[in-house]
């Protein structure tokens, strides 16, 4: 018997609550208190006193197209996601020069993945504009599609979407809105949970699969389903940063002016969960040719990954 497609979505009520416990739900009033309200919360993030989502209403349509605007010059980094009948924004604000690094890079060593394969040139990154979604848009952080889809209206088939541990339920929130509203047009998302404390990153692939229906029924006696899944895990531990090490003072040189040298390399990390692979149909829309093939990241891939990342992070 056929799998029902794309059964056991989240309600669009959901989307406003899942993952969010406890983010209050504020009032919009104008552009400066919006400003103040971003501010003071990345403040909150960088001490490590609030979370990364902030909620307003009611926001109408006429007000998120000034709120984009503004956004541009004052907020650079925000990513939507917005609710048209709830006139909800939901704003994810990134974790530093972390977030952005973690995603980034991973999908640039992607495209250099494709590029050894002759197609560097087939991906492009559509990552910071909205998609339109059933009764919702969002924004992806990094996103790429073939050059088969050529038309802006067209999905991306590959979605990178970022966080910080805490919020790694909304970010499996965030994989099941691209799946389940993109009419099968994303085929795998990608989620990083990252933890600057452990100098971790928690990675998960995310694509529609066909599974036992769990509750069928004389009335819905399908006997499968289709609905996001988790497909594969990857978790990067490490490398552990070791303390600088203090060069000893020249002779006659005051205390202050003492230099030290960067802090050494500490022990490797260490993958467990590799290789990622990402399927080339799924990614290009056909079947590979001669010299072409899946785009796999083994773990010295996703060792480096992390390496240049912290590297970065001190």
């Amino acid at each position: 018997m056929a799998a029902v497609p794309a059964h056991g979505q989240l309600d669009i009520c959901d989307y406003l609550h899942e993952g969010l416990e406890g983010v209050e739900h504020q009032s919009y009033c104008g552009p400066v208190k919006f400003t103040k309200a971003i501010e003071s919360q990345v403040d909150k993030l960088c001490l490590g006193n609030a979370g990364q989502y902030a909620v307003f209403t009611p926001v109408t349509q006429d007000t998120l197209t000034k709120i984009d605007h503004r956004r541009d010059s004052h907020h650079k980094g925000l990513c939507f996601m917005y609710l048209n009948l709830e006139q909800a924004l939901i704003v994810k604000i990134p974790a530093g020069e972390l977030h952005e690094l973690v995603h980034r890079e991973f999908a640039y060593m992607c495209r250099e993945k494709a590029a050894g394969m002759g197609l560097g040139y087939e991906l492009r990154d559509v990552g910071g504009r909205p998609f339109q979604g059933i009764a919702s848009r969002k924004e992806p952080g990094t996103a790429f599609k073939p050059s088969s889809r050529p038309l802006e209206s067209n999905w991306p088939t590959v979605v990178f979407e970022c966080g910080v541990s805490e919020s790694l339920k909304r970010l499996t929130v965030d994989s099941r809105w691209w799946l389940d509203n993109s009419a099968g047009g994303v085929k795998i998302v990608l989620l990083f949970s990252i933890s600057k404390v452990a100098r971790s990153i928690h990675i998960e692939k995310w694509e529609m699969l066909t599974v036992q229906n769990p509750h069928a029924t004389p009335a819905n006696p399908h006997p499968f389903v289709t609905r996001p899944t988790k497909i594969h895990e990857v978790d990067i531990a490490g490398p552990i940063a070791l303390a600088p090490v203090a060069l000893p003072p020249a002779e006659h040189a005051p205390a202050a002016l003492t230099p030290a040298v960067p802090a050494p390399a500490g022990p490797a990390p260490v993958v467990t969960g590799a290789p990622l692979t990402l399927d080339f149909a799924k990614i290009f829309l056909r079947q590979p040719h001669q010299g072409e093939g899946n785009i796999i990241l083994t773990a010295q891939d996703l060792g480096r990954h992390a390496s240049d990342v912290w590297r970065f992070i001190q």
